[in-house]
């Protein structure tokens, strides 16, 4: 379902529980709302072990990835080697206090798939002469560093973004020209079975903020 259908059945059920004639909410309050929402349905399927399914992630087809001095990611120490990282930092993903949701990270070719390493295991791949020849990847500060001799200059990354619009417009090497959509009229990215619970949810919310509302 599009951004703009979904924001337009929960502007008209809102508009059926308040009696105001000023509460009529902003698509762009709205739309904050449902990412809101989408979070805390995401996040419950994944504290519950439930499959996430394909729809709800985003691929990032061409992420660039820029040599940096070894200093500017100290946690990485002197590995011996060049360290790269991604030129710009990568969507908000969603995160538990667990983990982040970053499903992979890859070769564009898809030929070499390149696993995450923690602070922690940054400290085994110096002297690990197997593991220290991998290629790893660390999620540190909103970019991704890659410790590695030879850069693949640009990779492909699939994550669950906090806002799949944000996601959308992340820059891509592959392309030329900038993709001027407005935001109403791209899909939602949440399973079809989540959106009634989605819109339940946003418009309870937002009634009972609006009912909160101190009178003048």
């Amino acid at each position: 379902m599009f951004i703009k259908e979904i924001i337009e059945r929960i502007q008209s059920l809102y508009s059926r529980g308040v009696s105001s004639d000023e509460s009529r909410l902003s698509d762009r309050h709205v739309y904050n709302k449902m990412l809101s929402v989408r979070m805390q349905l995401l996040s419950q399927q994944l504290k519950k072990k439930q499959r996430v399914s394909d729809w709800n992630y985003t691929v990032l087809p061409c992420v660039e990835l820029i040599k940096v001095p070894n200093h500017e990611c100290s946690c990485l120490g002197d590995l011996g080697c060049d360290v790269y990282r991604t030129k710009y930092p990568i969507p908000k993903v969603l995160t538990d206090s667990n983990r982040h949701f970053i499903e992979f990270v890859m070769s564009i070719e898809n030929s070499i798939r390149i696993e995450e390493v923690t602070r922690q295991g940054v400290l085994y791949l110096k002297g690990n002469k197997y593991t220290g020849k991998k290629p790893k990847y660390l999620f540190e500060n909103g970019y991704l560093y890659f410790p590695i001799d030879k850069s693949p200059g640009i990779v492909k990354i699939k994550l669950l973004a906090e806002d799949p619009l944000e996601a959308r417009k992340y820059p891509s090497l592959c392309e030329d020209c900038e993709d001027c959509t407005p935001y109403p009229d791209y899909p939602f990215d949440i399973d079809g079975d989540l959106i009634e619970p989605l819109i339940d949810i946003c418009v309870q919310e937002l009634i009972g903020i609006f009912e909160r509302r101190p009178e003048d």
